[in-house]
């Protein structure tokens, strides 16, 4: 009777682990792998934050003409490859100025996107005279992985792309600028604090992938954190070789020395706006914050191009040495 009984007991666990690991396995492949549809995003409409009719024409009008600015930058740039610290081939654009100089930025795309989506970015930076470098994340357009790193595995292939810039400039000064994932990239990096690297510019990333998935899980599936992202975690760290408790911006910002602004919109619905206050609360480096009260995730400089470049730069000059 009672090896029976223990049987019992076990056959039950294996089931349940079997059926956790499942459901781990389930969530981890819909959230990093690069081919699921989680860019299909539908929310529950009581999460839907709306905008204004007249601030979304303005939106779209300036998307449109800095898709075409982009666009035409693109056709300028020459491409780049380098091998991450696990063996992946990453691919990027880049442009150096005509007249030489150590001023460079590097700008980083969001989540599954590519590095077009910061072409326009680049354009103005160069415009600006700065040297760019556009990197294609891990897992994003022409790079090699099989996981998407969240801004934690990214932030030390970032670390290999300043390799990569300082080995051809060693007297280079390089601000980092990042959005939505590559803000969080962003954050995630200046924790450690890399030679070279002088300054940074934060859009709209989230304090820590914990936590951007428990919003999302909320609000997508109206499903807890517990357990399912606990096991989650678990599964990334096995499969994706990262867990989520420990892809913190948050933490990362803490340790960070050089200068930050923090930019995000006031009315994004992907990446709660509260979380921008918590990563700034807790920088102890020169920071300042710029809140876009009608713009959407990732829709800050598109609301008004001349306002968001106004700030970068003047925060650039009064506060980085560059």
């Amino acid at each position: 009777m009672k090896k029976k009984l223990v049987i019992g007991i076990i056959v039950t666990l294996l089931a349940l682990t079997g059926i956790g690991y499942a459901i781990g396995d389930y969530f981890v492949n819909y959230a990093l792998s690069p081919v699921s549809d989680s860019v299909n995003r539908e929310i529950n409409e009581e999460d839907k934050i709306n905008i204004k009719e007249d601030a979304q024409n303005i939106i779209k009008s300036n998307q449109t003409k800095e898709m075409k600015k982009g666009e035409k930058f693109k056709n300028t740039t020459s491409s780049a490859e380098i091998k991450s610290n696990d063996g992946l081939k990453l691919k990027a654009k880049y442009k150096i100025q005509k007249k030489q100089t150590d001023k460079w930025v590097v700008l980083i795309h969001g989540y599954k996107s590519n590095n077009d989506n910061m072409m326009s970015y680049a354009e103005k930076y160069y415009k600006e005279g700065y040297n760019v470098l556009l990197p294609n994340n891990r897992a994003h357009g022409n790079s090699e992985g099989e996981y998407i790193g969240m801004g934690w595995l990214d932030k030390e292939d970032i670390s290999c792309w300043i390799d990569w810039i300082v080995k051809n400039d060693p007297k280079s000064k390089i601000i980092l600028h990042g959005v939505s994932m590559g803000g969080a990239t962003t954050m995630m990096t200046s924790g450690d604090n890399l030679d070279n690297v002088v300054g940074y510019i934060e859009d709209c990333g989230y304090t820590s992938v914990w936590d951007i998935f428990e919003s999302e899980l909320d609000k997508r599936f109206s499903l807890p954190a517990f357990p399912i992202l606990n096991i989650s975690s678990t599964v990334a760290n096995l499969k994706a070789g990262y867990d989520f408790t420990e892809a913190s911006s948050l933490e990362q910002v803490k340790k960070c020395k050089k200068p930050m602004l923090f930019i995000h919109g006031g009315k994004d619905d992907f990446v709660p706006t509260d979380m921008v206050y918590e990563v700034y609360n807790v920088a102890n480096c020169k920071k300042d914050l710029y809140i876009v009260e009608q713009a959407g995730h990732a829709e800050a400089k598109d609301y008004d191009p001349d306002a968001y470049w106004d700030k970068v730069f003047n925060f650039i000059n009064k506060n980085i040495e560059i």
